[in-house]
């Protein structure tokens, strides 16, 4: 049975489309067939994430039915299947966001997992990608606009008939600035599910379009991306011990790091 992941935000910048191409590495490093859609028909990024060269058929194409679906699909070397959306500004005004559930129905049995990019906010084109998905994944960052949009977009979700798995806490500090874990559960009414560190080797990621799973798998960030796949798809897990903070400290104590 193939399960239909839209992956969510409330607004930019908090590391949805991020989220979703290294949940999707992590789970095919996990021997999962997983497809990602890059369903932000607007400003689509995840090509760029993976540092694929500019398509000649995207999603965009098999919408407005000049190609075929299984044509819009490529093979990142990784293993992970990916069906990128057109960059190219003339998208902008000819998007049918409406017509993305004929697509996810043709790719039901296809794969494990789709995982859908969604436009961040509330537009249209969001709405169809929560219409979609049978399961979200909320994102969001500890700061209160960030958690005040997500709180929108799990009512959405909702209204749309989906099931709201829980959240991801992206960029994660754990300083006094945020708010606190247990505020934002209470605030949304849903599960965190995994807190993501902030994390200088995803910055450096994505400048080298390489994603942090791939480029750094050993990184705080690459493993909390691990277990949240991990978690997500009931596999057993369990961190390296470079990756303890304890074992961490210890090494570096004795000079072993």
């Amino acid at each position: 049975m193939t399960r239909l992941i839209a992956i969510a935000s409330g607004k930019g910048g908090v590391g949805k489309t991020t989220t979703t191409v290294n949940l999707g590495l992590a789970l095919t490093q996990f021997h999962r067939n997983v497809i990602i859609l890059d369903a932000n028909l607007t400003t689509p990024n995840v090509g760029l994430h993976l540092g694929m060269a500019t398509p000649d058929i995207t999603l965009n194409d098999v919408m407005e039915g000049k190609a075929s679906l299984v044509d819009a699909i490529y093979l990142h070397e990784s293993g992970l299947r990916v069906i990128p959306a057109g960059l190219h500004l003339k998208y902008l005004k000819s998007s049918a966001p409406e017509k993305l559930w004929d697509i996810v129905l043709d790719l039901f049995g296809s794969s494990e997992a789709v995982l859908l990019d969604t436009p961040a906010g509330l537009e249209r084109g969001a709405q169809a990608v929560l219409d979609a998905g049978e399961e979200v994944l909320i994102v969001t960052n500890p700061e209160l606009p960030a958690v005040t949009d997500a709180l929108k977009t799990i009512r959405v979700a909702y209204e749309s008939g989906a099931y709201v798995l829980g959240v991801v806490v992206n960029k994660y500090r754990k300083d006094s600035a945020e708010m606190k874990l247990d505020e934002i559960e209470h605030m949304l009414d849903s599960p965190i599910l995994a807190t993501i560190p902030y994390d200088d080797e995803v910055r450096k990621s994505i400048k080298a379009k390489v994603p942090v799973v791939l480029r750094a798998p050993n990184s705080p960030a690459s493993l909390a991306y691990k277990k949240l796949a991990a978690d997500l798809f009931g596999i057993k897990y369990t961190l390296p011990a470079s990756g303890r903070p304890v074992v961490r400290i210890l090494r570096k104590l004795f000079g072993l790091s």
